[in-house]
């Protein structure tokens, strides 16, 4: 790992911090999601300083060159998360400060989260081996069997899932009302095939894709939420730290 992160140093920030505008004007939609619920002067106030601060993370990160300054521009990120901010670039920005400073195991953390808030991106990936391989002490980590099993557990966002999940559940319940309404007809007149024996058909096939793709994408986002509950309620407690010699970003 020593190696490695100076001569990746420079390609995961340049990844990090692209596209700016596009992600401030994004934190400043989060950011003013909740002025439904507060006050006008109230909700400009939280939209600039939102923008402020995720503006002048992106900063110090493009500027660190040593774990201590990579460890400061985490605590930017992390003031964000403090006051409410959810999204995958927050926390993938994060997770490459906390790489960068040398903390395997809250890159690691900070990575899975933007993973459910965005999806997996071939820069998560790529940091979260390089985070998993610096907890673990080696070189390079490979890709746990659960994210090649499971790979739509991985690829897609939570929020994705859970639509997917539910779009799937209507399907289901479409194909029992095809099977409740559409009259069963007798075998003699199965040959021809009649409409009603298609729109039977239908019904069935609906039933058992419907049935299994809410299934495995219901679980998947239920898991995915259970877990982003639990690191919700933990992430003010956990201690963000820089190591000089596991980092290896001197």
């Amino acid at each position: 790992m020593k190696r490695l992160l100076p001569s990746a140093r420079t390609a995961i920030v340049s990844a990090a911090i692209r596209a700016p505008a596009r992600r401030t004007f994004g934190m400043l939609i989060l950011a003013l999601s909740g002025a439904l619920l507060t006050s006008p002067d109230t909700a400009r106030a939280d939209a600039t300083t939102a923008a402020f601060r995720w503006e002048q993370a992106n900063s110090r990160l493009a500027a660190a060159q040593k774990p201590d300054d990579f460890l400061s521009a985490t605590r930017c990120y992390n003031r964000l998360v403090a006051d409410g901010v959810r999204n995958g670039p927050l926390f993938a920005n994060l997770g490459t400060a906390l790489l960068l400073a040398g903390d395997g195991p809250n890159a690691v953390a900070a990575l899975q989260r933007a993973e459910r808030y965005a999806g997996s991106t071939p820069e998560i990936r790529a940091n979260l081996r390089l985070a998993w391989a610096l907890r673990a002490g080696q070189p390079d980590s490979d890709l746990p069997w659960e994210r090649i099993v499971f790979p739509w557990h991985f690829d897609h966002p939570l929020r994705l899932r859970a639509t997917v999940a539910l779009s799937c559940w209507s399907l289901l319940w479409f194909g029992v009302l095809l099977r409740f309404l559409v009259p069963r007809r007798p075998a003699d007149e199965l040959a021809a095939l009649p409409p009603s024996s298609r729109l039977r058909t239908l019904g069935g096939s609906c039933i058992f894709f419907g049935s299994l793709l809410a299934l495995a994408f219901g679980a998947s986002a239920t898991l995915s939420w259970l877990q982003e509950r639990g690191d919700d309620r933990s992430w003010p407690e956990r201690v963000l730290i820089c190591h000089e010699t596991q980092g290896g970003a001197r």
